[in-house]
């Protein structure tokens, strides 16, 4: 709940696009009689419809390449745990983060890597699958943007 309100205020348009693709999702599966994947949707609680858990593990650089481009996807973390961190190498980016820390980036442009970690830890990355809009057909998002109003 708390990365879908987080995403309703950083880019509205994506929100809206997840919104509107489950609303899709729910009707296909309507229309094919799927009771149990309309009943599965009714009560999914991300406005994202992919998440990645991962447990324990060290990831190498890499991009995701079934996420939009233009959508922002965000990683949040629990455990106990110390001593964590990630890097961005096409940023130039390394940085620290505790449990409970909520990242947010598109996963598909900036390549990323988290590295081993001492404790027990669990990662949710939540992202948009760009096959998933197309099936529903909604419409890219387009870039996030600030509108600087005078």
């Amino acid at each position: 709940a708390i990365a879908t309100v987080a995403l309703r205020v950083i880019h509205p348009e994506q929100y809206w696009a997840g919104l509107q693709a489950f609303s899709s999702l729910r009707e296909k599966a309507e229309s094919k009689e799927l009771p149990k994947m309309s009943e599965t949707l009714q009560y999914w609680a991300s406005i994202f419809n992919s998440p990645s858990v991962i447990s324990n593990w060290e990831t190498p650089n890499h991009q995701d390449h079934l996420s939009i481009p233009e959508c922002f996807n965000i990683l949040t973390t629990v455990g106990n745990y110390s001593n964590a961190w990630m890097s961005m190498p096409s940023l130039q980016l390394e940085f620290r983060y505790n449990p409970g820390c909520m990242i947010v980036f598109s996963r598909r442009i900036v390549r990323h890597g988290v590295h081993a970690v001492e404790g027990d830890w669990i990662a949710w990355a939540w992202y948009m699958r760009d096959s998933v809009h197309v099936y529903a057909r909604v419409l890219s998002c387009g870039w996030a943007r600030v509108d600087h109003k005078q």
